[in-house]
């Protein structure tokens, strides 16, 4: 199963897409300023909310209206902020003849619409002339917002296309390693769920240093990948491997290198697995370095959760591969 959310814009992109030509200008340019929100587009998502605008109203409303688009709000006052970037482009697009008068065409796109439906036969009498530039400057405006929103409704499409195709080949591992976990270590899933918690819980101060839950997250993927080594090589106290390394208890990373290397036949597909273990390694060892500069909270969410993405899938290879007959120590030493 596709992520939902994703699946669920991909469908919004392609329903607008379908009906660009059909619907009123509009129509097309809320259902784009929406998945622009969604997507976290904001100052094209706010362009949208400024071509849609109606003329008059009350000005401090109407600026509570366009800032409810943007991901984040605080930005609106940011001279270099997306707010200004999207204004600049909705005046450019409707200067009017003599741009260097400053004056603007602030009609909403269905005010547009409207004036174009009346002006429909005036505009190619004889007498047309001013009426007819005024049309054509109208169709314009409605025509260029039409082509905006049709090529980055085609950019989304692409992108939301190449991320569900991404998002269905980790289901089926996901899906697949749950159902091993389930089966052989469910221990291990209650653990994850604990990891993603306190990640979770880190978050609700992100200016915060590193909380004490992102370190208790980190030393549960460490548990987790000893609850895995135990489950396919459970250590016996003063085993050695054929090269002398201690399969006791504790040295469960040297129990995942000998399981590994008695379970895959390939040479080079066992250093790739046991380069996938270190590089989990390295990232418990870069997020203790973090909590210990203090670092603000937001940098070690994303790291722990990187950390806890890692620790997942190599879990999942590596149960992926005990599911048959496991090796015991006795045929190690």
């Amino acid at each position: 199963m596709v992520n939902p959310g994703s699946e669920r814009l991909l469908t919004l992109v392609q329903h607008a897409l379908d009906e660009i030509d059909e619907r009123p200008i509009a129509v097309t340019a809320r259902r784009v300023a929406r998945i622009a929100s969604l997507l976290g587009d904001t100052e094209f998502a706010v362009y949208l909310g400024y071509e849609l605008r109606a003329l008059g109203g009350h000005p401090p409303a109407n600026a509570e209206d366009t800032r409810r688009l943007m991901t984040d709000p605080s930005l609106w006052a940011d001279r270099d902020g997306p707010q200004e970037a999207a204004f600049t482009r909705y005046a450019k697009s409707r200067a009017m003849e003599g741009a260097d008068n400053g004056k603007v065409f602030v009609h909403g796109l269905a005010e547009i619409e409207e004036l174009l439906l009346t002006f429909a036969d005036t505009a190619h009498s004889p007498q047309g002339g001013d009426l007819a530039n005024f049309v054509q400057f109208l169709r314009g405006i409605r025509e260029r917002v039409r082509h905006t929103a049709f090529t980055a409704l085609c950019s989304w499409e692409r992108q939301l296309t190449y991320a569900n195709v991404n998002e269905r080949i980790f289901e089926r591992f996901r899906s697949r390693v749950d159902s091993v976990l389930a089966k052989g270590a469910p221990d291990v899933l209650d653990q994850f769920a604990a990891v993603y918690r306190r990640i979770r819980e880190a978050t609700s101060d992100q200016d915060a240093p590193m909380s004490e839950e992102l370190s208790q997250a980190v030393t549960t993927c460490r548990r987790i990948l000893k609850a895995v080594a135990d489950h396919l090589l459970p250590g016996v106290a003063g085993a050695t491997s054929q090269s002398g390394n201690s399969l006791n208890d504790a040295a469960y990373r040297n129990r995942i290198y000998e399981f590994v290397k008695a379970k895959v036949a390939s040479d080079s597909t066992a250093e790739l697995i046991n380069a996938a273990v270190g590089g989990v390694y390295a990232r418990f060892t870069a997020l203790d370095t973090l909590a210990n500069k203090g670092v603000h909270a937001d940098l070690g969410v994303q790291e722990a959760e990187l950390c806890a993405i890692s620790t997942y899938l190599i879990a999942g290879e590596l149960l992926t591969l005990g599911e048959s007959a496991r090796p015991s120590i006795e045929t190690l030493a």
